[in-house]
């Protein structure tokens, strides 16, 4: 090797060692910072206000009803009563959407970029081609692992508005009868609103529960199914990406590859088959 070729490749390496430091310095407080990430906090902080008005309706209006006379009305007093723990679900995972939006950028860039750069300067030195595209997938599972929260909730929001006003309306409709432990006349009210509504009591809160089970399906969706359905889909793309190079297949579970006669073989099936 050539005094030029050493050269060169130190100072490929220098540059490496600057790009992680700058990564870990300059990209790490920009992505964890707060402001970074105001359109997206600013969406959890509304789904997670509409999370709490709807529990918090649904146990005053399961308090309302239960005032009720007889017993027509107990068994759906309780449903939404238990409706509470679907809301605490939801409320847990926004939560965490909220908390992981500004910690995975210390992942990414603190820890995975650095990683990547380390990688990529050990190809380098040793030559190793392999060694560099090992390092270029570890950088793109970096900034895509960065991307998911962020992509998750852009597309959560989409779903969200369509429904928007109809959890409004849900919310509204709880708050006319929740209870006020100053108000006596509780009850009087609640069925004066279901005479002019010329509803009956069964009626009025059977339709009231399905609009909160129809609240909870939204918010299941938005918060829980869509950033699923996302972060399953970074998981494929990961594994489609180490896939295209067998040298890679361990990364990626149950990889396999073709066999001699078109048989899908596991590729450690088929290195023992080669030896042979």
């Amino acid at each position: 090797m050539s005094l030029s070729d050493v050269l060169k490749k130190a100072m490929i390496v220098l540059a490496l060692i600057l790009i992680a430091t700058l990564s870990v310095t300059k990209l790490t407080p920009y992505t964890t910072d707060p402001e970074t990430h105001s359109h997206s906090i600013e969406q959890l902080d509304k789904e997670i206000a509409s999370v709490l008005k709807l529990s918090a309706g649904a146990t005053g209006v399961s308090a309302a009803i239960s005032l009720l006379p007889g017993d027509a009305c107990t068994p759906i007093s309780e449903q939404f009563a238990d409706l509470v723990k679907y809301f605490l679900i939801v409320l847990s995972a926004l939560y965490l959407e909220k908390y992981l939006v500004t910690l995975i950028g210390t992942v990414s860039f603190s820890f995975i970029i650095p990683l990547a750069c380390v990688v990529l300067a050990l190809g380098i030195l040793c030559s190793k081609d392999r060694i560099k595209v090992l390092a270029a997938k570890i950088a793109v599972a970096a900034v895509a692992l960065y991307l998911v929260i962020p992509l998750s909730v852009r597309t959560s929001e989409a779903v969200y508005s369509s429904y928007e006003s109809t959890l409004e309306h849900t919310i509204d409709s709880a708050e006319e009868i929740s209870v006020d432990n100053d108000d006596a006349s509780v009850v009087e009210k609640f069925t004066a609103w279901i005479e002019n509504a010329a509803l009956t009591v069964v009626d009025y809160v059977t339709d009231l529960l399905s609009r909160f089970v129809e609240a909870i399906a939204v918010m299941l969706v938005t918060s829980c199914l869509i950033p699923i359905l996302v972060v399953l889909l970074f998981v494929w793309a990961l594994k489609i990406m180490f896939r295209s190079d067998p040298y890679f297949a361990p990364f990626a579970d149950n990889m396999k590859i073709a066999g001699p006669v078109g048989n899908v073989l596991p590729l450690s099936d088929r290195k023992n088959k080669e030896d042979n």
